[in-house]
Formats: C-alpha cells, structure tokens, sequence
C-alpha cells in the first residue's frame, strides 16, 4: 500500500513540473507577444506621425519602384498608401489574435475582443492623424485599417485551426 501512495505522489509532482513547465512557456510566449504588439503600435503611431510630406514621400519612393510616368505615379501613390494601411493592420491582427489564443475564451469571444481593439486602434491612429501638419483624420481609413484588421485575423484563424489538424493527425498516427 506504501509503495501505491508513493507513486501517486511522485505522479502528481510529475505533473506538477510538467504543469509549471507549460505555464512558463505560455508566460514567455504572452509577453513576447505583447512586446511585438507593442512595438507594431508604436510603428504605426511612427508612421502617423509623419506630417503629410513626409508620408506622401515615403509613398512616392515605393511608388518609383513601379511607376516611371508622373501620371502613373499620381495613381499609384494612393493606393500604395492605403495598401500600408491594409498591410500593417493585418499584421497588428495576427500578433494581437495569437495573444487571445493563449487565453482559453472562446473563438467567438477571441474574435470580438481581437476586433475591437483593431477598430478602437485604428480610431485613435485617426484621430491622432488631425494633430498632424499635411494629415487629416478619415473614416475611410479605418474601415481600410478594419479590413486588414479582419484579413490578418482570417489568415490566424485558419493558420490556427490547419495547425490544430496536423497536430491531431501526428497525435492520431
């Protein structure tokens, strides 16, 4: 009987380290998270903060790289910006959803609170734009940013749940 006490209690602080383990793990994986959201908050806050010729600048040199015709480049430009817009926030929508992942919500509560915060952000990053010489702040930009917003969380999701087969399929084999 002493021998089948002994095992529990070594089973048990097995899988307390086993637990402690994990949970360190989970503790690095957040705050390395939260750092790189941190710091695509602050590029984008960066790049808000640009006064209007300064961005439409950085603008025109991608648009350059494409376009030769001053026609061309009066097109391109725009789009190009907006684009950066799509593009940042999808990023910021990716790190923001991995964060949530490691928090047992559900995927519907994942979402609206991963969305939320993508909208309330690209608010503020207009506003903000209206105390900028040359800026102005656009409703048109968040729903761009929105849209990013939504693509980049589209793209986890379905990068989360592909993962999730393939580690069933391994675990299944």
């Amino acid at each position: 009987m002493t021998n089948n006490k002994e095992e529990k209690i070594k089973r048990k602080e097995l899988k307390k380290k086993q637990r402690n383990k994990v949970d360190k793990k989970l503790a690095i994986k957040r705050i390395v998270l939260l750092v790189l959201i941190i710091l695509w908050a602050w590029f984008v806050f960066g790049f808000s903060s640009q006064d209007g010729d300064e961005s439409s600048g950085l603008s025109r040199k991608v648009a350059e790289l494409f376009f030769h015709t001053e026609e061309a480049l009066a097109i391109a430009e725009p789009i190009i910006r907006k684009i950066a817009h799509f593009t940042e926030y999808a990023l910021g929508a990716v790190l923001m959803y991995l964060l949530a992942d490691t928090y047992d919500y559900s995927s519907k509560k994942k979402f609206i609170i991963v969305l939320g915060l993508g909208i309330w952000y690209a608010s503020i990053d207009e506003i903000h734009q209206t105390f900028i010489p040359g800026r102005s702040g656009n409703i048109k930009d968040v729903c761009i940013d929105t849209a990013g917003f939504l693509f980049g969380m589209w793209l986890t999701i379905i990068f989360l749940k592909v993962r999730k087969n393939i580690k069933l399929n391994k675990k299944q084999k």
